[in-house]
């Protein structure tokens, strides 16, 4: 690209499900901001996280990696593995950028190694502490609130005025994450089922209890699903708003600007809410996680297109390297699909994608189910993998069995129909087995932590429910 490189802006709303955006056909005004964004620029109809939850589908969008390369993920070490060789970040620091990454996710950090690159880098919890910390929590629970996006805004405002350009910011919200508790008139605004008085102080009482998403949506009945489907989508229009302060923040800043600035919108993963019984977002390979929301907003630079084919988070690092004229920045991220931001782009390639879940082990599952308790955890002990075309997924658990899915047929991916298509079976087995050796070729034992990283990334799961 000609001239000084354009401000990059890459926002995650952790946990946010790409069928409760409007640009994508939800009725319900949950996500006007970005949904204007997409009227304006890119989205992708198929962008797949390559896995289903925080660490490792943010290490695959940081790094153009598959979780089984970059490590970061249960059983290999829960950090960057020290092969990875190169991060969004450190990439863009390169070509001159000034880096920065606000998070409410405390799994993007130095202990992770998803903080590699950042030349400024804050949590939530550098932020607020004690009293302030305590009040914001009790407010959620009492009335509906926030989960940490306002106190995330207020410092990039202070910081971003003096901030040269080009900029790469990074924001992380984590409103949309269990528990589901949002201010009651966004929960008013997008409609559908509520609690009565008596359920509504009981289900806030639970919240206070501490009472995980297995616990409760595992365990609901319809009605209540409903009503927490209801503020799960009320959670999504509180994200929306703090993307539309972010913005306003921005462009006051003279970081959000035609022809200047990249916006980058998209969620880490989804959310069960009771589809196969199923809560939270591990566990599974279901499109509910894994097929996630992807914006991209920048007039002159990015195109006003809806890419029809499919796209994965390993690659938007080389997507965004091409836009910005740049050389790919390593050499394993040649096979990666580059065109995502391009006038023409169509998605080169086989049009097929990846994403894999790793089981937790014994420990982990311990801890979840101490957390859970009403929940039985057995049958999800099992490694997944699976690889997706655009009409069909076949999914393998560790033990070898296999269903393949007609997600044109049927996308709630309830009837195995690899019976009626072995052909289709076949050819998706050959390319994921193809994938799978890749990867074994690329493992490495996982890095030792010491006491302090253990520790503090134990915290930080635990927090999150994870364990």
């Amino acid at each position: 690209m000609a001239g000084e490189r354009p401000d990059v802006v890459l926002v995650v709303f952790d946990t946010a499900r790409r069928d409760r955006f409007g640009c994508y056909g939800r009725a319900a005004p949950t996500t006007p901001t970005t949904d204007s964004l997409a009227a304006a620029g890119t989205l992708a109809e198929t962008m797949i996280s390559n896995a289903p939850w925080t660490l490792p589908s943010h290490a695959s969008l940081f790094t153009g990696l598959y979780p089984s390369e970059h490590g970061a993920q249960w059983q290999t070490g829960r950090r960057l593995s020290q092969r990875v060789e190169l991060t969004l970040a450190e990439f863009l620091r390169g070509l001159g950028y000034e880096t920065v990454c606000a998070t409410s996710n405390a799994l993007i950090s130095a202990g992770t190694g998803l903080a590699r690159g950042f030349d400024r880098h804050t949590h939530r919890s550098d932020l607020e502490r004690g009293w302030r910390e305590k009040v914001r929590q009790v407010r959620k629970v009492v009335s509906g609130g926030d989960s940490g996006g306002d106190v995330i805004n207020e410092w990039i405002r202070r910081q971003v005025g003096g901030i040269r350009r080009p900029l790469f910011l990074f924001v992380n919200y984590l409103e949309c994450h269990w528990p589901y508790a949002p201010p009651r008139r966004l929960h008013h605004e997008v409609g559908g089922p509520r609690f009565g008085p008596a359920d509504d102080i009981r289900y806030r009482m639970s919240l206070a209890r501490r009472v995980g998403p297995w616990e409760a949506i595992g365990t609901a009945d319809e009605e209540t699903l409903a009503v927490y489907s209801a503020l799960y989508d009320g959670e999504h229009r509180n994200v929306d708003r703090h993307l539309a302060n972010l913005l306003e923040i921005l462009e006051s800043a003279g970081h959000l600007r035609s022809g200047e600035t990249i916006v980058m919108v998209t969620s880490d993963h989804g959310e069960h809410i009771g589809e196969h019984g199923l809560a939270d977002h591990q566990a599974s390979l279901d499109d509910h996680l894994v097929r996630v929301p992807f914006v991209a907003w920048g007039p002159g630079i990015v195109p006003t297109a809806r890419r029809t084919g499919t796209y994965e988070f390993v690659d938007v690092l080389p997507s965004l390297a091409r836009s910005l004229g740049g050389e790919l920045p390593v050499a394993s991220l040649a096979e990666r699909r580059s065109d995502l931001f391009t006038p023409n782009g169509g998605s080169a390639g086989d049009g097929l994608s990846f994403a894999e879940w790793k089981a937790w082990g014994p420990e982990d599952l311990a801890r979840v189910s101490a957390r859970h308790p009403s929940f039985d955890f057995s049958p999800l002990v099992r490694d997944l993998v699976c690889v997706r075309s655009d009409r069909f997924k076949l999914v393998r658990s560790g033990d070898g069995r296999e269903q393949l899915f007609d997600l044109e047929a049927d996308p709630g991916e309830d009837r195995d129909v690899s019976g009626a298509h072995v052909d289709v079976a076949a050819r998706l087995r050959t390319a994921l087995d193809r994938r799978l050796e890749t990867w074994r070729s690329s493992a490495e034992e996982a890095p030792a932590l010491s006491g302090d990283q253990e520790a503090e990334i134990e915290r930080h799961l635990t927090e999150l429910g994870y364990a």
